[in-house]
């Protein structure tokens, strides 16, 4: 089969993977669009190349039901990302993502890849190929169980330290809730990006030597009372820590090697401090409720391009030039 492959150092090439054999329990599908991920970027800058690629959010039809008794030749389906094994105590509850024997989709910059069926959401004819990808995936995922899970509620005002794909999908899903965000970031095209979201206010660190000041300014001393940290980076995480009001929520999503010592500001303010790694594959029904109430969530897709041009799509995402890039097939 066609799939890309990583090179190393920022290179990407469309190539012959090998088939995917679908086992007990699998399915085959066949990708007809699949998403970009900030997570993917440290092993698309690496000048190690891989065996395929690190994409892990697709949508598709099914193309082999493998014995399949609710799938079809042909069903469109949207692939979850973490795979679980289907039986244990979290996977019956929805949550792969805490079972013990899950691991990440892979290789999904490819025409087809194998998905437990457990894991598929049936998706519907009004529900476009780049939507579902968002809905299966991170791209909407995070953002709304992120949201849920830290209790967004109309009138907070919520902080949103890092804009990137993740980021600006926060600031879209808390919009639409009724929470007024500020959205904190260096790149100022993607603040730009925010306020198209409906960012009630966007900063660029990089422009004050003050930004604790500017945030306790903007709510009259008191601080956001949702904090949501999506750039993986000390400083941001340290001010979200510091603003926040005392009993609020901080809600850690940027991957990175943060340290945090509790003594310090959560312990004396009551903070609750929160992670969050993948959305929850239970999740789906609530987006599909959001949508349906009128959430416009393809704006967070800037761009679509075929897989053969997957190396232009990729160098834009990786300069900061997108929010959710779209490959399709």
């Amino acid at each position: 089969m066609k799939g890309l492959k990583f090179l190393g150092n920022s290179k990407v090439e469309l190539t012959d993977l090998p088939d995917p054999v679908p086992g007990e329990g699998e399915v085959l599908v066949k990708v007809k669009a699949s998403a970009i991920c900030g997570s993917e970027m440290g092993a698309y800058r690496s000048p190690n190349a891989m065996n395929g690629n690190a994409g892990h959010e697709a949508m598709g039809e099914i193309a082999d039901p493998n014995g399949s008794k609710r799938f079809r030749i042909g069903d469109r389906v949207g692939v979850f990302t973490i795979q679980g094994c289907g039986k244990c105590f979290w996977c019956l509850q929805g949550k792969p993502d805490f079972c013990k024997q899950a691991g990440a989709l892979s290789n999904a910059h490819s025409e087809y890849i194998v998905s437990k069926e457990v894991w598929l959401h049936p998706l519907s004819d009004d529900i476009d190929d780049g939507l579902g990808v968002l809905l299966a995936g991170d791209g909407l995922g995070v953002p709304c169980g992120a949201s849920m899970r830290a209790g967004v509620v109309p009138g907070d005002v919520t902080c949103v330290f890092g804009v990137g794909p993740v980021g600006l999908g926060m600031t879209l899903v808390q919009t639409f809730i009724g929470a007024r965000v500020i959205a904190v970031d260096i790149n100022p095209h993607r603040l730009s990006l925010a306020s198209e979201m409906g960012a009630w206010k966007t900063i660029n660190p990089t422009e004050t030597n003050d930004l604790r000041g500017i945030l306790l300014d903007l709510t009259n001393g008191l601080g956001p009372n949702k904090c949501f940290e999506c750039s993986g980076r000390q400083e941001t995480l340290d001010v979200a820590i510091d603003v926040t009001m005392p009993e609020g929520i901080v809600v850690v999503i940027g991957h990175g090697d943060q340290k945090i010592n509790p003594q310090r500001l959560i312990f004396h303010k009551n903070l609750r401090l929160m992670g969050n790694w993948v959305c929850h594959f239970s999740d789906f029904d609530i987006m599909l409720k959001m949508l349906h109430n009128g959430l416009q969530a393809n704006r967070l897709i800037t761009n679509r391009f075929p897989i053969e041009q997957a190396d232009i799509a990729y160098s834009r995402f990786s300069q900061g030039l997108e929010g959710k890039v779209i490959l399709t097939q």
